[in-house]
C-alpha cells in the first residue's frame, strides 16, 4: 500500500531538492511513512528515511501531510494513524508530528495527537495554511466518526504546534471530516479558508475569518482622587473623574482595511459590584450605573476611535485606601449593510484571543496619613479585660483571676461586660515612619458564644471622641465595632462591650469570646494578633441565693423501752411517734428558670446500729408549689 497518500516539498531532507513523502498504511502490520528521493541516474525514487507506527493494525501513514509549524525553514511531517488504539487512555485514533532537525530525522520522538475513542481521529490530515496569520501555518485532523463527525484545527507555533486544538469544526453531515482540503482563499480577503468532506455527497467550506487586534487605551482626569479638592462638576460629592477611551486596530496583511464597527465599553469596580458590594462611582447621564457604552466605527488600520464620560465619585464612601479599577473592553459589531444577491456573505472579523480582552486602569486615592510612599502601613493593637456590670449602672470591676483565667461567679446580675481597648501608634518611637499610619475602615468584629448575647457598647475614653460605633447582628452573636475611617496615627479608644448573660445555664463552665481587628491598610502582623486575642475564655461559677431552714415537730420524742421484732406491732402507737419535719427553701436571688433546678438533700437517722429500725418516712407534702418529686420512691412507707 505504498503511495496511499503523499506530499512533497523542499526543505525536508535538503533544502534545494523536492523530497516525496509516501504513506504505507499496512507496512509491517502497523504502518509505515517514506521519505523518497529521485535518482538522477535511474529516474526511480529511491526511500531515504523511514517513519514506523508503533500500534498494531494502527493505519499509520493512511494520510500525510508536509508543513513548516515553527517556521525555521525545514518542513516538518504530520501523519495520520485513525485505527491506533490504546484501551487505558480510551483513544481512537491518532496524528504523529514529526519537528525536522535541519533534515535529520533519526533522533526525532513525535508530537502525539489523541483522538477520542472509535472517532478515527487522523483519517485526513492538511496543510491549511496561516488562518489566524500569526506567521505559522496550521493543520487540520478530520475525526470523521466522532458523534456526526468533527475537524480539529491545530496552530503551529515556535515550538511546533500547540497541542490544544484552537477550533473544533461540526457538520451537520454524517461522516463530516472523511476529507479536507485548504491553504486556498476562496473569498480573498488575504485568509485561506477550509473545505470538509463527508460521505453524504456533500462538501462545506468553512471561511476564515480575519483575526484583528485592537488596542485599548484608558486616561483618567485627574489621575488621582484628592477627597480635599472638592469642583463644581456636578457630582454631590464635588469630586469627578474624566474617563477617555481610545480603540485602534491592526491586521496582517497590512492591506487588509475594511470599515469595522465596534461597541467600547467603560466599567468602574466591576468586580466589586460582582461581590454584591455598592459601587463607589457612577456614570454622570447613567444613573446608579457604573458602566458607559458607546458605539464607535473604527475605519481603517490604526486608525483611532474615542469615548468620553464623566465618573461621580459617591457621597460618604468608606474604602477611602483601595484604588478605583477602571476597565475599558470591546466587541465587534454586526454591519447594516444589504449584500448583493447571490454573493457571498460578508465575514466578520474577530479578536485575537491571544490578546486580552480588557484594559484596567486604577485610579488612587490620595492618602492622608500614610508614609512617603503613599502606603499606608498601620500598628493596631488590642487589650482586652473581663469586668462585672454593677446593676444597670455604667460602673464596671474586672472579673478575679484565678490560675491566670478570669473568673466570673454569677450571682443575680444580667450583664458582664468586655473591656476592649484598641491602639495605632507607632512600634518603635525612635523610628515612626516604620508604622503607626492612618488604619483606613477600621473595625473590631466580636462573635460570641451560645451563651451569652450582645446588649450594648459604652466608650470610656477616646483620642479622637465619637468615632465608635457597634452595631450587632439580628440574633446578638456579633457584633462589628467601627473604630474610625481612618482610625489615625496615636489615636487610641477603650470601650465596654456589654452582654446579656440570660442563657448561661448551670452546664456552662467557660465563655468564649472570638475578637478580630480588620483594616484595609498594611499591616503584616495584624493575623497574629487577631490570633493571640482570637479567643477571649473567662471560667464561670454559678452562685445562687438560696436559703434553707428546718423545724421538728414536735421539737422532742422519747425512744426507749423493750426491744421488740415488726410482727410483734399490733398497732399504730406500739410504733412510736409520729414526726413531723418541715423545711422551707426561699430563692433569694435570680428566678432558675434559665439556670437549670435545685436539689434539697435530706438526710436522716433510718437504722439504729443492731439493724431495728428508728424513723422511716410515710408521707411527703409541698407547699407553694406544684409539687415536689422525691427520689428515691421505694423509701416511702405509705402502708404506715
Amino acid at each position: 500500500y505504498l503511495g496511499f497518500s503523499l506530499d512533497s516539498g523542499k526543505g525536508i531532507v535538503s533544502k534545494d531538492e523536492i523530497t516525496f513523502v509516501s504513506g504505507a498504511p499496512r507496512a509491517n502490520h502497523s504502518g509505515a511513512v517514506v521519505l523518497l528521493k529521485r535518482d538522477m541516474k535511474s529516474a526511480h525514487l529511491l526511500p531515504e528515511y523511514i517513519f514506523d507506527g508503533e500500534g498494531l493494525a494502527s493505519s499509520f501513514g493512511y494520510d500525510v501531510a508536509v508543513a513548516d509549524l515553527n517556521k525555521d525553514g525545514w518542513q516538518d511531517i504530520i501523519i495520520g494513524a485513525p485505527q491506533y488504539f490504546d484501551r487505558d487512555g480510551e483513544v481512537g485514533g491518532a496524528v504523529y508530528v514529526y519537528i525536522n532537525q535541519q533534515g535529520r530525522w533519526s533522533k526525532v520522538k513525535p508530537i502525539r495527537l489523541n483522538g477520542t475513542k472509535d472517532s478515527m481521529f487522523g483519517i485526513a490530515v492538511k496543510n491549511i495554511g496561516d488562518i489566524n496569520q500569526d506567521g505559522y501555518p496550521d493543520i487540520a485532523v478530520g475525526a470523521p466518526y466522532d458523534d456526526m463527525g468533527k475537524v480539529f484545527i491545530y496552530h503551529g507555533s515556535p515550538n511546533g504546534i500547540n497541542t490544544k486544538p484552537t477550533q473544533i469544526l461540526e457538520g451537520k453531515s454524517p461522516y463530516f471530516g472523511y476529507s479536507i482540503a485548504g491553504n486556498m482563499d476562496l473569498d480573498r480577503n488575504s485568509y485561506p479558508d477550509v473545505a470538509v468532506g463527508s460521505l453524504s455527497d456533500s462538501v462545506a467550506v468553512f471561511r476564515s475569518r480575519p483575526v484583528i487586534n485592537i488596542q485599548k487605551t484608558v486616561t483618567v482626569t485627574p489621575s488621582t482622587i484628592d477627597l480635599r479638592q472638592k469642583t463644581f462638576c456636578g457630582a454631590p460629592s464635588g469630586i469627578c473623574l474624566k474617563v477617555k477611551a481610545c480603540f485602534e486596530y491592526t491586521a496582517k496583511p497590512t492591506g487588509y482595511n475594511p470599515s469595522i464597527t465596534i461597541l467600547g465599553t467603560l466599567e468602574a469596580e466591576k468586580e466589586r459590584r460582582k461581590s454584591g458590594l455598592s459601587s463607589r462611582v457612577h456614570f454622570r447621564n447613567q444613573g446608579s450605573e457604573a458602566k458607559y457604552t458607546e458605539e464607535l466605527t473604527l475605519t481603517r488600520q490604526k486608525q483611532k476611535a474615542c469615548m468620553e464620560e464623566t465618573l461621580w465619585l459617591q457621597e460618604n464612601i468608606r474604602d477611602k485606601l483601595r484604588p478605583i479599577p477602571i476597565s475599558a473592553s470591546v466587541e465587534i459589531q454586526e454591519p447594516n449593510t444589504r449584500r448583493r444577491v447571490n454573493s457571498l456573505p460578508e465575514v466578520l472579523p474577530i479578536l485575537n484571543s491571544n490578546e486580552p480582552k480588557t484594559v484596567h486602569r486604577d485610579v488612587h486615592f490620595l492618602k492622608e496619613g500614610c508614609g512617603d510612599d503613599n502606603v499606608c502601613n498601620s500598628n493596631l493593637k488590642l487589650e482586652y479585660k473581663f469586668c462585672t456590670r454593677e446593676g444597670n449602672q455604667d460602673k464596671f470591676s474586672y472579673l478575679p483571676i484565678q490560675k491566670g483565667v478570669p473568673e466570673l461567679v454569677l450571682k443575680d446580675q444580667k450583664d458582664i461586660a468586655l473591656e476592649i481597648t484598641v491602639t495605632n501608634s507607632p512600634s518603635d518611637p525612635r523610628d515612626p515612619a516604620k508604622d503607626g499610619d492612618d488604619a483606613h475602615e477600621a473595625k473590631l468584629v466580636a462573635t460570641f458564644p451560645d451563651t451569652l448575647t450582645y446588649s450594648a457598647y459604652r466608650e470610656l475614653r477616646a483620642f479622637p471622641e465619637k468615632q465608635l460605633s457597634c452595631v450587632a447582628n439580628q440574633n446578638g452573636s456579633q457584633a462589628d465595632c467601627e473604630l474610625g475611617n481612618p482610625f489615625k496615627r496615636n489615636s487610641s479608644v477603650t470601650f465596654y462591650l456589654i452582654l446579656s448573660t440570660t442563657e448561661v445555664t448551670f452546664d456552662t463552665t467557660d465563655l468564649d469570646i472570638n475578637l478580630k481587628l480588620e483594616t484595609t491598610s498594611n499591616q503584616d502582623n495584624l493575623a497574629s494578633i487577631t490570633a493571640t486575642a482570637k479567643v477571649v475564655i473567662a471560667k464561670v461559677v454559678i452562685e445562687l441565693l438560696l436559703s434553707v431552714s428546718g423545724v421538728a415537730k414536735p421539737s422532742q420524742v422519747y425512744f426507749g423501752g423493750t426491744v421488740v421484732g415488726e410482727q410483734a406491732m399490733k398497732s399504730e402507737d406500739e410504733v412510736g411517734s409520729l414526726i413531723e419535719y418541715e423545711f422551707r427553701v426561699i430563692n433569694l436571688g435570680k428566678p432558675l428558670k434559665n439556670l437549670g433546678t435545685a436539689t434539697l438533700n435530706i438526710q436522716w437517722p433510718k437504722e439504729i446500729s443492731n439493724g431495728k429500725w428508728l424513723l422511716y418516712l410515710v408521707k411527703v407534702e409541698s407547699k407553694g408549689l406544684e409539687k415536689i418529686a422525691c427520689e428515691p420512691r421505694s423509701e416511702i412507707n405509705f402502708l404506715n
